[in-house]
């Protein structure tokens, strides 16, 4: 084994005496063990064991192909997908997409016990009107330690029934029956105004998975772009007679 200056000189350039001395005793340590080991493989195993020559011809192969499949792709391969497919898509297997967990949309407040007005944070919470929404948002910006607005975006309930001092030991069926939950602890005091929900088992509303369809309906093109590209070459190496089989 021959360990050269010039082979880690890059690796402590720019470092300080001390930095250096460490970086370099790291990196011939390193070097040795890997050297040490080659030269146990060398003599453990038999040349047969030893040609990869197969195996690094199949690999080089392999990469060939992948890099001019992945060249064709980035060139030519449309990759917009349209509202109006994903839609089609969603309605055609609409059966297959069903919640997993309950999910809502709402207002959630956390606010302190000691701020002002703190009752009619209840009020423009259950109200939620326009009017009442604006005067909540302009209420917690000055004093709530939490605000979320998700009126227009579904969450999954899980995600914040266990911010709540409260005790649901049944989400699906509490659902149905609950539209606003209020807890309250030492310092807080909590509100959950619930405007609509559905529950586990139900259809899952195409704005929470039209990204994924979009995944699905981009990677169904790149396999029969790939599929159809491989027909291409094998039918024109045919015509050209660029191939024997004996």
């Amino acid at each position: 084994m021959i360990w050269k200056y010039s082979d880690f000189i890059s690796v402590t350039d720019g470092l300080n005496k001390n930095d250096s001395a460490i970086v370099a005793k790291r990196y011939i340590d390193t070097w040795v063990k890997e050297q040490l080991m080659l030269y146990r493989a060398e003599l453990a195993l038999s040349e047969e064991q030893k040609d990869f020559e197969k195996q690094i011809e199949e690999y080089r192969k392999s990469l060939l192909i992948y890099s001019y499949r992945q060249k064709l792709l980035q060139q030519k391969l449309d990759t917009v997908v349209t509202a109006e497919e994903i839609t089609a898509y969603y309605e055609k297997n609409i059966t297959n997409f069903h919640l997993s967990e309950d999910i809502i949309k709402g207002t959630y407040v956390k606010v302190p016990l000691s701020a002002p007005r703190i009752n009619d944070v209840a009020s423009w919470s259950r109200s939620n009107t326009e009017d009442a929404l604006i005067e909540l948002e302009k209420y917690c910006i000055s004093y709530a330690e939490k605000y979320s607005d998700f009126n227009k975006d579904w969450i999954f309930f899980s995600s914040i029934k266990d911010q709540i001092p409260v005790r649901i030991s049944a989400p699906s069926r509490y659902l149905r029956y609950n539209k606003n939950i209020v807890g309250s602890d030492s310092l807080y005091r909590y509100y959950l105004h619930i405007s609509d929900h559905l529950i586990e088992g139900d259809v899952t509303p195409l704005e929470m998975i039209s990204e994924d369809i979009r995944s699905i309906l981009l990677n169904k093109r790149k396999l029969e772009f790939v599929q159809d590209l491989e027909s291409r070459v094998y039918n024109d190496g045919v015509s050209k007679n660029q191939f024997e089989i004996y």
